[in-house]
């Protein structure tokens, strides 16, 4: 680790409001150099502005420089009527770079398969018999030879930066996990039960401080919907930790917390709750295409499943579904053929 340097952790989901499919709730983690403890925290876009941009290029290219975009996922994945290229292009380009990047040249490592990137962000897939078919070859929107050379640019960059990618990360919440988290605790328990894993592992890994300002620890999350106050999540995330409350206010929320980790050493982090995480701080706009690419993956995989049951049992096509609400209503009832009622109850998410 640098003499100064700084731990830089951004956590967002996606998959929160359909009807069908996974929450998928991604994390990014960056060890960045810092001039000083006072002084505010870098801007990544910035650092790695010779390999990374804000915005894409048109038709799914990257920008005129050839930089890699990373943003909000919902700006970035194309949608499904474009037939000129793949609508996962951006996704995948940027998540598989940064994966590649984390496994700093050990190819052993460079996810290979949708089972391999899940295994490399340390998830899996959820019980749910329509995730355990075969695997998916990655990439699925890239040539493997171009995508390395993306890579490598990228590796270049991060180098003369002095950034390192520490981790990436996703938790996968399956229909029946979702479901009984949303019934026992309202639905925000789906995606708080992934951020106390996440702050966990952070806290133990990566927010010890010292005298130096080395190993600092900031924080930010995408904030979701109207909720202002998080200091009493946090209390009870990190049980025993002192939180004190910087700002609450209508765009953010911050706090500071200050405890003993598992091994009586102290600990000391910086959380952040923005509305619009992900305009503000690129690794929660790569967790956001974390989460999203990791989503769009699983429902491959669900779509195979069922359109292939749909051939088997009823012999019939079925349309794919990208599971959003007025979508899934269209697939459920054309599902209707085939679909158990137990299998319903299964797929169908509480709202």
């Amino acid at each position: 680790m640098p003499e100064r340097s700084l731990i830089l952790a951004g956590v967002d989901e996606a998959g929160y409001g359909p009807l069908l499919g996974p929450l998928c709730v991604g994390m990014s983690v960056f060890e960045v150099p810092h001039a000083a403890p006072e002084a505010p925290p870098p801007c990544l876009w910035k650092l790695l502005s010779r390999a990374v941009s804000k915005e894409a290029g048109r038709g799914g290219k990257t920008d005129a420089k050839g930089r890699i975009p990373v943003a909000d996922s919902k700006q970035l994945k194309l949608a499904s009527s474009v037939t000129t290229t793949h609508p996962l292009v951006h996704l995948e380009r940027a998540v598989l770079a940064m994966a590649r990047c984390a496994a700093c040249g050990n190819e052993a490592l460079v996810p290979g398969s949708d089972t391999s990137l899940l295994g490399a962000l340390g998830a899996s897939w959820p019980d749910e018999p329509w995730y355990g078919i075969e695997e998916t070859p990655l990439p699925v929107a890239h040539d493997a030879a171009q995508l390395a050379i993306t890579c490598n640019g990228l590796a270049h960059a991060l180098r003369n930066a002095g950034v390192r990618v520490h981790a990436l990360r996703c938790r996968v919440v399956g229909e029946t996990e979702f479901n009984a988290l949303a019934n026992a605790g309202g639905k925000a328990a789906t995606t708080a039960a992934a951020l106390r894993e996440f702050l966990t592992l952070l806290w133990e890994e990566h927010a010890r401080p010292d005298g130096s300002g080395a190993g600092r620890l900031g924080i930010v999350c995408d904030r979701q919907g109207g909720r202002v106050c998080y200091g009493d999540f946090l209390g009870s995330a990190l049980p025993g930790a002192a939180v004190t409350v910087l700002e609450e206010s209508d765009l953010r929320s911050r706090y500071v917390i200050e405890g003993v980790g598992a091994d009586g050493a102290p600990r000391r982090a910086g959380v952040s709750f923005l509305v619009e995480g992900e305009r503000h701080h690129l690794p929660v706009a790569l967790a956001s295409m974390i989460a999203k690419y990791t989503r769009e993956l699983a429902m491959m995989r669900f779509n195979r499943a069922w359109c292939g049951l749909a051939r088997e049992r009823a012999n019939v096509e079925i349309k794919p579904t990208a599971g959003y609400s007025t979508d899934a209503g269209r697939w459920l009832r054309d599902a209707d053929a085939f679909l158990t009622a137990e299998e319903r109850r299964r797929l169908v998410r509480v709202l």
